[in-house]
């Protein structure tokens, strides 16, 4: 679902759309509404709801252990097969016969379950728009210790994810994904298939107000935002409290960091105190991220682009990273961005923060000139058109 924009794929979904209608595409967006994560519809903008003729099904892709099971005889990957639904099927065929498309763009590999059906119904070019690399996803997260059963219903469902992108990026008219480094992975996967790296969008016009007193409370307040019902980001977040935490307050006792996210689990409200404030889920992220200076994003697993660190970037705020967290942005550490991949270097990082605002205050500059070189919505949905121009041969304005 496009909206509200409290994960990376809502954002990502709806900056694109936004861009797309900013360049008088005629477009429609056809949504899965999963229980799991369930999005009113009526709270989606009218004017985005009517411009993007948006028409949403709904698809329970809850985890089931005994589907799960029973998926480990039937060889596909069990992880794909959560998004099949006969009911959405049903309203994809529906549309395809009432309306013609010159691109139909399946915002996720496993959309790729209906591949077969938009081919049988729809003559449009079909492009694939991975957020990520899954498999990459998985295997980066079977890294850490887990359960040795766990590990090997994992390493089974991952390796048949990895099958089903080569298979489907091979299938797919066009790919275009949201970084570089994605970009040479699915060409690898599919080499006779087009592909681009067009990255996520953002509209800026949003930003204006909250840009001119960037820190208008206390300084230094540390924060991360981002969906708390994703495993790298729980993942990281509580290496960051367990490792990085200590370091930090025992040197900095006046040291605070807030989280805040969807879903936020149990274990963090635990975790509460005086320098740990746990804000859970927020209706708005650009407000909330209006009074705080440095975004945290401590990944360890996880792939593609991080939509947070594009907003935050956007609004001038100072990122300091793991270099998986900031893969997919051409930053330059220390100018544009802070990297640390260890604890120590976490500690030495932060501490510099704190002691310096204007320190933050001119990596935040750079940060907002680098997103704004690079993550315009406009000028994204611009690199779209072309390609699929490319793809198509059709001068006239899409649909």
């Amino acid at each position: 679902m496009p909206y509200p924009i409290l994960d990376g794929g809502a954002f990502s979904l709806y900056y694109t759309a936004l861009g797309l209608m900013l360049q008088k595409a005629d477009l429609k967006i056809y949504a899965l509404n999963t229980p799991k994560d369930w999005a009113d519809p009526d709270g989606i903008p009218v004017d985005f709801k009517g411009k993007s003729r948006f028409e949403f099904s709904v698809v329970d892709t809850r985890f089931r252990y005994l589907r799960a099971l029973r998926n480990l005889f039937a060889g596909g990957s069990y992880f794909v097969e959560r998004f099949f639904s006969e009911k959405f099927r049903a309203g994809l065929i529906k549309i395809l016969q009432e309306e013609v498309f010159d691109i139909i763009q399946l915002e996720h590999v496993y959309l790729c379950l209906y591949l077969e059906t938009i081919r049988k119904y729809s003559k449009a070019k079909v492009v694939l728009r991975p957020q990520n690399v899954e498999n990459q996803v998985w295997n980066r997260f079977m890294k850490n210790r887990m359960n040795p059963a766990t590990r090997a219903f994992l390493f089974i469902a991952t390796w048949r994810l990895e099958k089903f992108e080569r298979e489907m990026a091979r299938k797919a008219d066009g790919i275009i994904t949201i970084s570089p480094g994605d970009e040479e992975v699915f060409r690898r996967y599919a080499p006779g298939t087009p592909v681009v790296s067009v990255p996520i969008g953002f509209d800026f016009m949003n930003t204006g107000s909250f840009t001119e007193n960037r820190h208008p409370g206390r300084f230094p307040v540390f924060y991360h935002l981002g969906s708390m019902d994703w495993f790298p980001n729980i993942q990281g977040l509580k290496w960051f409290i367990k490792e990085v935490f200590p370091l930090v307050i025992n040197e900095n006792p006046e040291f605070i960091f807030r989280l805040a996210g969807k879903k936020m689990p149990a274990w963090f409200y635990e975790r509460q105190g005086k320098n740990l404030i746990v804000d859970g889920e927020v209706g708005d992220s650009l407000k909330y991220n209006v009074d705080k200076a440095i975004l945290i994003v401590p990944l360890l697993s996880g792939g593609g682009l991080r939509a947070k660190i594009v907003e935050a970037m956007a609004l001038g705020k100072t990122i300091l990273s793991t270099t998986i967290g900031a893969e997919g942005i051409p930053y330059t550490d220390q100018e544009n961005i802070l990297i640390a991949d260890s604890k120590e270097e976490f500690a030495i990082q932060i501490k510099k923060c704190m002691n310096s605002q204007e320190f933050c205050r001119k990596i935040g500059r750079n940060a907002r000139k680098l997103a704004l070189e690079n993550y315009d919505c406009n000028h994204t949905a611009s690199q779209m058109i072309q390609f699929y121009h490319g793809l198509t041969a059709v001068s006239k304005p899409f649909h």
